[in-house]
């Protein structure tokens, strides 16, 4: 899957989605995936893709993930 596959408004959705999911803010999300707090802002705002987008993905992953799993522990 390349760039091209994913349209800017289908990847803008996703990290909303995903940071709104978690219940953290641009800024904690950012910090969690390893990013600055203005490329979480310009990824929503479908300003701009991320240059490596599929670590920036797997990061994401990783820290739903992780969410998920520190919720049901806490429930």
């Amino acid at each position: 899957m390349s760039k091209e596959e994913i349209t800017i408004e289908e990847f803008s959705e996703f990290v909303r989605n995903m940071r709104k999911s978690t219940g953290l803010s641009q800024t904690e999300f950012a910090n969690a995936i390893g990013v600055s707090f203005a490329s979480i802002q310009r990824w929503e705002q479908k300003k701009k893709y991320p240059n490596d987008i599929y670590s920036v993905l797997q990061n994401i992953r990783d820290v739903v993930k992780q969410k998920i799993k520190s919720k049901r522990l806490i429930a």
